[in-house]
């Protein structure tokens, strides 16, 4: 039959976004009976999506999420550094530019611990993750910044409640404004003598802000929702075209934030498209072929050899099928930016989620009705 995925992409306070657009998600797969087989999220959306993941019905789901983004503050998730910030920039102003690297100093703008203590420590319930309720598989993306490899983890699989923590912190940290995680991933791939050796880990967004790979890689997806907090680039638009950025900082956040995680998920979503092109034309081939038979035999023959050819290609491993991926994104820049947890802005942000769902789920017609 199939898996349906539910992938929630990272982006700070714009998750407000994607928690009023999965208030009508989460009721559309009430309506039509549908379950969550995989859930991945980033960052922000690996704190939406553990709302979800330990809720025991999408009901319950929708109130926590809602509860939560009218009531979360800037206090609730960071503090801003005071004069060891100063210091930093002090030592930079006497400190030759190709000794930057080695200066030693403050490793953030802000520090998170309030989003660790309310969001993680304080709200993260294995328990209720493991029970299954509405989510068979809760995973969360994080990247090493030692290594650059991109992991995705899964939080109902791992045994060790602090390690999982380690996985959900590490994956809602934007290097520069938030203090990497360091911990021990298990890699095989890493050599035997080094695998114990802590490394600094980060949001997932540095080269998977929508983890679509690593979901495809699962196997046996037939549905797909993915709940995307920026607008799908380019965006050609009166309010695009007139944007200014005045300074390094904003031209800095515009680019490593939003455009070069873009154009991942770009790439992504024309794997799903090469996909699909390569499962038409082959269903196409082996129909015509069978078609062109002349007796059972030989029908039988060629079917033999078709499944022992296709597995020798890409696009037909881990069972995969033809997807239409239902894409709820913004169309305009949104009135936040991610790291401002202020209202009413995020209220304003909140409804502009909702709307853009309902209108993106009024269109899928009854072919997505079970």
């Amino acid at each position: 039959m199939g898996k349906l995925a539910l992938v929630l992409s990272g982006g700070g306070a714009r998750g407000a976004f994607q928690a009023g657009a999965l208030i009508e998600v989460l009721s559309f797969f009430e309506r039509t009976n549908r379950r969550i087989n995989i859930l991945s999220g980033t960052s922000v959306g690996a704190l939406n999506g553990l709302a979800v993941a330990q809720a025991p019905t999408l009901a319950a789901a929708r109130a926590e999420i809602e509860s939560h983004w009218k009531n979360i503050t800037n206090d609730d998730i960071y503090k801003i550094r005071g004069w060891e910030i100063f210091g930093l920039m002090l030592k930079f102003a006497t400190t030759r530019m190709d000794l930057w690297p080695t200066v030693e100093g403050v490793d953030s703008l802000f520090d998170n611990t309030p989003l660790y203590k309310r969001y993680v420590e304080g709200y993260l319930n294995m328990d209720l993750v493991r029970a299954r309720k509405i989510v068979d598989e809760f995973f969360v993306s994080l990247c090493s910044l030692s290594t650059g490899e991109a992991y995705h983890r899964s939080i109902t699989g791992e045994p060790d409640e602090g390690k999982a923590r380690e996985y959900i912190m590490a994956s809602t940290i934007t290097t520069v404004a938030y203090p990497p995680v360091r911990t021990v991933v298990a890699d095989p791939e890493i050599p035997s003598h080094l695998r114990d050796i802590p490394q600094y880990y980060a949001d997932g967004g540095i080269s998977n802000k929508t983890p679509l790979k690593a979901i495809f890689h699962a196997g046996d997806v037939k549905e797909l929702f993915v709940v995307n907090t920026y607008p799908s680039y380019p965006t050609k638009t009166e309010q695009s075209i007139k944007s200014r950025f005045p300074n390094v900082f904003s031209m800095l956040m515009r680019t490593a934030l939003e455009l070069l995680p873009n154009l991942y998920f770009l790439r992504d979503i024309e794997t799903v498209k090469d996909v699909n092109n390569d499962l038409e034309a082959w269903e196409k081939i082996k129909t015509a072929a069978l078609s062109a038979a002349h007796d059972q035999g030989t029908r039988t023959q060629l079917a033999e050899i078709f499944k022992r050819e296709e597995s020798k290609f890409s696009f037909k491993d881990g069972d995969k099928h033809i997807i239409t991926p239902v894409i709820i994104a913004p169309d305009e820049e949104l009135p936040v930016q991610d790291t401002e947890f202020v209202q009413p802005k995020l209220g304003e942000t909140f409804e502009m989620g909702q709307d853009k769902a309902r209108k993106v789920l009024s269109t899928l017609g009854m072919n997505m009705e079970k």
